[in-house]
């Protein structure tokens, strides 16, 4: 799984320590989950696009969100730990400040 994440209005997505901004911008997730089974960490990593991803280019910062450093993901009553659980998770975080963020879904070949 991944996430295409485009910005929105005012909320530009920049490359950290310029004014660079893309339109939008494609993370994968790391995540952690622990043993209590009520929590999860979750780390993005962010590239240019799927093309440089799939090119094994390097990761790039953007300074509006929380690139490469991990978040706490609390899981309420009923959820489970998972990968899509992150993923809606990560999800709903970055359409709280203003982004447009869709989860794409890899091939499993």
């Amino acid at each position: 799984m991944a996430l295409e994440i485009l910005e929105q209005g005012e909320n530009k997505l920049t490359l950290k320590g310029t004014s660079i901004t893309f339109p939008s911008i494609y993370s994968r997730l790391e995540l952690a989950c622990f043993p209590d089974g009520k929590s999860m960490q979750v780390a993005f990593y962010d590239y240019q696009s799927k093309a440089v991803y799939d090119a094994g280019e390097g990761n790039i910062f953007i300074s509006e969100i929380p690139n490469s450093s991990t978040y706490d993901v609390d899981i309420a009553a009923g959820e489970e730990q998972s990968l899509q659980l992150a993923h809606e998770k990560a999800k709903t975080e970055l359409e709280e400040l203003g982004y447009i963020v869709n989860i794409i879904d890899l091939p499993t070949e």
